[in-house]
């Protein structure tokens, strides 16, 4: 009995090492920041939500310059003023017109008789203040919430914010479907890594090779990190810090990020498929690309980690695409490369057909590649601004893992491990030395990038 409430006790304290009780939007403190208009939050409310905004620490470098200092919050019904919002204002202000404050202008005014948008000022010389709004039904919109400085005085502030949903529910009426989102998604991810390393047994005594096993390993990764990722929204959802739940998404985000991308490398280079080693070139692409998605993930983590309105937000939130694209860039161009030798090599040595047929597997790989980047990167994107506030996140992300699963299930599929699989067959002429497979050789061998492996490798055998 007293071994069993020990366990109890071990499990209790896991448990709690996992989950804190207390939850809320990251805190945004500001220091002497001169920017007129800083991004505050975006939340779709539902009737009965909540809005609460607590501010400490209130200072001007110059307290009595003239100008207003208020919150500017704003109704819409889709996501595309979120993040554009400061072209909206540019688009809006007299440009004959340099000193104008954007609370000052015409169709401020407008929006604020037409029920659009509340202007909530703050007493700037009250260091410390609140503000609380409780949503109507015909106010179910999506708020996006801006701190407009229009006096020639630098900001300092510490500001807390806070909305609730009916539920209680902290996430917002577009995020609320993502704990089953996710879930679905590990779900579906274990069994493809199941299948899959079902067939790599069944057909061990194929050509099983190396970048199989990574394919296998990619796949749990996904679900254990599709996993993570559902209890965290779960947990932010009942207002509830899964801290462990949260580390370990990041953890495994990075992971799954870098595994998925290097693998595509490493197919879309040829490696195993169409030669044993990686050549000094290919060694270059990793090395660019794993630093990228390095950099990508750090900046992942501090645009949902960062408040918003802070300047470490706003750089990040512009790198993550930046880099990520980059990094597509990198793979895309290392298919065709792998593409193009392949062409230059289809009427060489007598393996007109072998190469031919690699020739156009490696084309399809590049436009499924293609489509799959554009659905993911694109069109997600485009969903996300354009689409209703009760379907902008959710909706984009379930067409995101729909997709990703689709493209590993092509990959699977066309460099799966079986006897007769005609893109796996290379050749098995006399060996070469290894020293050979990496110089540079001006022969048309070298061209279309097909090097010798040994007859052991054909019985089972592979050799790197």
């Amino acid at each position: 009995m007293g071994r069993f409430q020990s366990y109890k006790s071990l499990l209790c304290l896991f448990v709690l090492g996992f989950i804190v009780p207390v939850w809320c939007r990251p805190t945004l403190v500001l220091n002497e920041d001169s920017r007129g208009i800083i991004p505050i939050a975006s939340f779709g409310f539902l009737a009965g939500g909540q809005l609460k905004l607590e501010w400490s620490d209130l200072k001007l470098t110059t307290p009595s310059a003239p100008g207003s200092l208020a919150f500017y919050l704003r109704k819409t019904l889709s996501e595309d003023a979120t993040y554009m919002v400061d072209d909206h204002i540019a688009e809006q202000l007299d440009p004959d017109v340099e000193t104008q404050c954007f609370l000052d202008a015409e169709f401020v005014s407008d929006e604020v008789a037409d029920g659009i948008t509340i202007i909530a000022d703050i007493d700037a010389t009250n260091p410390g203040g609140s503000y609380e709004h409780t949503i109507q039904p015909d106010e179910e919109f999506l708020w996006t919430v801006h701190l407009i400085n229009c006096k020639p005085s630098a900001l300092s502030i510490t500001l807390k914010t806070t909305e609730i949903n009916p539920g209680p529910n902290y996430l917002s009426a577009g995020d609320s479907p993502l704990p089953t989102v996710y879930g679905v998604s590990s779900i579906t991810f274990f069994v493809a890594a199941a299948i899959w390393g079902f067939l790599l047994f069944r057909n061990k005594s194929q050509r099983v090779f190396k970048s199989h096993y990574l394919m296998l390993a990619l796949m749990a990764f996904v679900g254990i990190d599709k996993a993570c990722e559902s209890a965290k929204y779960h947990y932010m959802k009942i207002g509830v810090v899964a801290e462990g739940w949260t580390i370990g998404f990041y953890i495994f985000a990075f992971i799954k990020g870098s595994l998925s991308i290097l693998i595509i490398v490493l197919i879309a280079s040829g490696w195993m498929f169409i030669k044993p080693f990686l050549s000094s070139r290919d060694k270059r692409i990793i090395s660019i690309i794993i630093p990228l998605q390095v950099l990508a993930n750090i900046g992942s983590f501090f645009v949902s980690e960062t408040a918003i309105g802070s300047m470490n937000w706003s750089f990040w939130r512009d790198m993550v695409p930046i880099a990520d694209l980059a990094a597509c860039g990198v793979m895309l161009w290392t298919i065709l490369q792998t593409r193009k030798h392949l062409n230059q090599g289809s009427e060489a040595d007598g393996k007109e057909l072998d190469v031919l047929m690699k020739y156009k597997l490696w084309s399809t790989f590049y436009i499924v590649t293609l489509v799959y980047l554009y659905v993911t990167r694109i069109l997600v994107g485009f969903l996300q601004v354009a689409l209703p506030y009760r379907y902008i996140n959710w909706l984009g992300e379930a067409v995101s893992e729909i997709a990703t699963l689709l493209f590993y299930i092509f990959i699977g599929y066309k460099f799966r491990p079986y006897s007769d699989n005609p893109y796996m067959q290379v050749p098995t002429d006399d060996e070469e030395d290894d020293e050979d497979y990496e110089q540079d050789l001006p022969t048309s061998r070298e061209a279309h990038g097909l090097q010798q492996i040994s007859r052991r490798e054909t019985s089972g055998q592979e050799e790197v």
